[in-house]
């Protein structure tokens, strides 16, 4: 029954149901709003979580240090609820419903990793302590309050920066951090977590990554969001690059998962750099059967906001080009579609597509490649520093080489 729900009306029912059991009055439409307050108290307390930028590169014995159902915790732990703003000792509604919630998703968390069995729950426990703390700041919501929301995002901040303090005085190099994540290079890891459990009372767990990438921003600063790594398991962990992303045409994506997979068979950062070329191979392989690739192949699917559009772009141009194959469109809908000319915004729907323009998948392709080749460009590491670049990686600009050719500098 529960799969009928989305996690909002899950949680929101949850919370409606512990409220009447308990003998508390559930208001049909909320009436009180967000008080009047200084631009500036607002401009100090209305911020986002914390985030460190990493310094792009690549970087071995990394560990992850994550903690489970961060903000939900932090409600439970500090007392967090509309009623118990300002004031001490009384259990506040919210940290005594979601508490029982936090320690199912504890375990659950655990026992995935054995049995496989557990992945769905703990994947509806995941998003249903995810929509309560976003629903905290909804002003609609029968149990939010936007004071509570940023009383979390503050604690947050706290405890992330308490985490890193920690991490350094043990010795720890720290790398970078998102929100509820800490990338550390030491040893001692589990002693650490232990100490971070102690004194933030919430619950971290690891994960070891034998070597990690932080790709780069345009502008060469680290990106927050986009990094790859082998695990100690010999898995792959992708964020962010074309591999994970859900608009990526399968070609593209193949190619890099090609590459992954032979990029996982290096334990190190130097067993890394050794494998450059077949992993250069791969991409020369995909880059001259681009032009002879099925352009089913090509479609890019994406999840449209919107219907009408301001600016001539290429997902408007797939919304009119459903539209006049005779497919009702509205919001929320997934459509994919293949690219035949992008300078004149022309697509055709997926099914209807027969040819595409091979200079703009000849870009996403390079794109893609790019994220991959940044791990290969280096020539000296520091374990807590960037490494130096070496080279660019020279890509090969005929598409209409024969399909054992390769580029001869790289």
């Amino acid at each position: 029954l529960a799969s009928r729900f989305t996690p909002g009306t899950l949680i929101s029912s949850y919370e409606v149901y512990e409220a009447v059991k308990r003998g508390i009055v559930v208001p049909f439409r909320k009436a009180d709003v967000e008080g009047v307050r200084k631009f500036a108290d607002l401009q100090a307390a209305d911020r986002g979580g914390m985030m460190f930028q990493p310094v792009a590169g690549v970087y071995g014995n990394v560990d992850e240090i994550d903690f489970t159902s961060m903000y939900p915790s932090i409600i439970v732990e500090s007392n967090l609820s509309p009623e118990t703003l300002g004031t001490k000792g009384r259990r506040g509604f919210l940290p005594s419903v979601l508490d029982p919630v936090v320690s199912l998703r504890r375990e659950t968390k655990k026992r995935k990793k054995t049995g496989t069995r557990y992945a769905g729950i703990d994947s509806m426990l995941k998003w249903m302590l995810v929509t309560c703390f976003g629903y905290t700041g909804y002003k609609n919501a029968k149990f939010g309050r936007i004071e509570v929301h940023e009383a979390i995002i503050h604690r947050s901040r706290e405890i992330l920066e308490q985490t890193k303090g920690i991490a350094e005085s043990r010795g720890f190099c720290v790398l970078h951090g998102i929100v509820d994540c800490l990338w550390v290079q030491g040893t001692g890891v589990d002693d650490l977590c232990a100490e971070v459990n102690r004194k933030t009372k919430l619950f971290v767990e690891y994960e070891h990554f034998d070597w990690i990438v932080f790709l780069p921003l345009n502008d060469g600063f680290g990106a927050y969001n986009r990094y790859y790594g082998r695990m100690s398991d010999g898995s792959v962990k992708v964020r962010g690059i074309a591999a994970r992303r859900h608009d990526t045409p399968e070609y593209i994506r193949t190619m890099q998962q090609e590459m992954l997979a032979i990029m996982a068979t290096a334990r190190t950062p130097e067993e890394l750099a050794l494998i450059r070329d077949p992993v250069y191979r791969i991409y020369g392989k995909y880059a001259c059967h681009l032009p002879h690739a099925a352009p089913t192949a090509l479609a890019i699917s994406r999840r449209i906001s919107r219907i009408t559009y301001a600016h001539r772009c290429i997902e408007g141009a797939a919304v009119q080009a459903y539209r006049d194959a005779g497919v009702a469109i509205a919001p929320g809908m997934k459509i994919s579609y293949v690219v035949r000319n992008a300078r004149t915004y022309r697509v055709d729907p997926e099914w209807a597509a027969e040819q595409f323009d091979l200079p703009y998948y000849r870009g996403l392709l390079d794109k893609a490649w790019k994220e991959i080749s940044y791990a290969f460009r280096w020539e000296g590491y520091d374990s807590c520093s960037e490494w130096k670049a070496q080279k660019e990686l020279v890509l090969p600009q005929d598409s209409h080489e024969p399909v054992d050719c390769m580029p001869d500098v790289y």
